[in-house]
C-alpha cells in the first residue's frame, strides 16, 4: 500500500532544522552536533540546540547539568508564581527539558555562554519514562508530528536561524519526530559494517519521509565518514563501496572525520582552550573540522 502523503505539513518561513542521526551508536553524532553548533554560532547564526538523546552528552556541552549529568539545572527565568502555568496540564518542576517540550507542548530554552545560542536539554530519567509511555499508549504518530508543529510556531521562526537536533542511537518515535521536523538530514557513520547498516536504516527513513511529504522535502545534505583511518584496508574498501552506491555515493562529505580524540578532548569540562575553533590555526583537527563544517554549513544555507 502506498504511503499516505502529508499535504498540510507546517512550513517554515526561513528556519533551517538540521537533524543528525544514525541508528548505530558511537559514530560521533554528538561530537558532530557540538562542532556544528559552535561553528554556526561563530558564523553569526542564531542557533537552538535540541538534545533528544537520554545520554545528555550534547546538553552537557552547553548547559551545566546537575546530579549525574542527566538532569537540567533550575532555569534562570523560572517563576513558580507565573499564572501562565495554569494553562499547562501540570506546572514545570523549575527546569525545562525536551520531555516537557513533548509532554506540555512548551519548553523555555536555556541561555548559554554564547549570546546567540539557546538550548533545550535532555533529561535522562524523564525522557526514558516518556518513551516508555509512548510505547505503552501507542501514541507514536502524535509524537512524530509534534516537533514540526512546535518549531513552526512564530517564536522559533523569529528567534532562530538554525535548529540542530542530536538524536539517540535507536529507532524511536523521537527520532522519527526529529526527521519530520527537519529541513536537512546529516548522517555520520564509521566505515564499518554495523555503522554502515545504521546509516542505511537512516537513509531509508529519509526516503520514507519524503514519500509522505507532498512539499517541503527533506534534504539529505550528506554522509560524513567518522573515525576514519586511511591506513585501514577494510575502511578504504567500505568507503569505495559506498562511493559506488547509486543513491548515496554522491552524498559523501570530504574530508572525513579522523581526529576524534582531539574533538572529544576539546569539548571536555576542563578543556583549555574551551573550543576546538580556538586552538592554533595550524592544528590538524581544527583545519579538518573547519573544512567539513564549512561544507555542511554552506549546503544548509546555500
Amino acid at each position: 500500500m502506498a504511503a499516505e502523503q502529508i499535504t498540510n505539513i507546517p512550513d517554515y518561513a526561513k528556519l533551517k532544522v538540521l537533524t543528525i542521526g544514525n541508528h548505530k551508536g558511537g559514530v560521533a553524532k554528538t561530537t558532530l552536533s557540538k562542532l556544528l553548533t559552535e561553528y554556526s554560532v561563530r558564523k553569526g547564526k542564531r542557533v537552538l540546540g535540541i538534545d533528544i538523546d537520554p545520554q545528555c552528552n550534547f546538553s552537557a556541552r552547553f548547559v551545566q547539568m546537575t546530579e549525574d549529568g542527566g538532569t537540567p539545572p533550575f532555569h534562570p527565568n523560572f517563576d513558580p508564581k507565573d499564572p501562565t502555568w495554569d494553562e499547562l496540564p501540570y506546572a514545570p518542576p523549575g527546569y525545562w527539558s525536551i520531555a516537557e517540550f513533548f509532554r506540555l507542548g512548551y519548553a523555555e530554552p536555556y541561555p548559554t555562554d554564547h549570546p546567540t545560542l539557546s538550548f533545550i536539554p535532555s533529561h535522562k530519567r524523564e525522557l526514558t519514562s516518556f518513551l516508555e509511555q509512548v510505547e505503552r499508549n501507542s501514541i507514536q504518530e502524535a509524537v512524530v508530528e509534534h516537533m514540526r508543529a512546535m518549531l513552526s510556531m512564530e517564536y522559533y521562526q523569529d528567534e532562530f536561524d538554525l535548529v540542530i537536533v542530536d538524536t539517540p542511537p535507536q529507532t524511536s518515535a523521537l527520532t522519527a519526530s526529529a526527521a519530520r521536523a527537519a529541513t536537512h538530514l546529516l548522517i555520520p557513520t564509521e566505515m564499518q559494517e554495523d555503522s554502515v547498516a545504521g546509516m542505511a536504516d537512516m537513509a531509508q527513513l529519509w526516503q520514507a519521509e519524503n514519500q509522505v511529504r507532498d512539499t517541503n522535502k527533506l534534504q539529505l545534505i550528506g554522509i560524513l565518514a567518522t573515525k576514519y583511518d586511511p591506513q585501514s584496508a577494510a575502511q578504504r574498501k567500505t568507503m569505495e563501496q559506498l562511493i559506488q552506491n547509486e543513491v548515496l555515493g554522491d552524498k559523501l562529505i570530504y574530508p572525513p572525520m579522523r581526529y576524534l580524540q582531539t574533538y572529544a578532548n576539546s569539548s571536555s569540562t576542563f578543556a583549555n582552550p574551551r573550543s576546538l575553533f580556538e586552538m592554533h590555526e595550524n592544528t590538524p583537527a581544527r583545519n579538518e573540522a573547519e573544512q567539513f563544517c564549512k561544507v555542511i554549513f554552506e549546503r544548509i544555507f546555500k
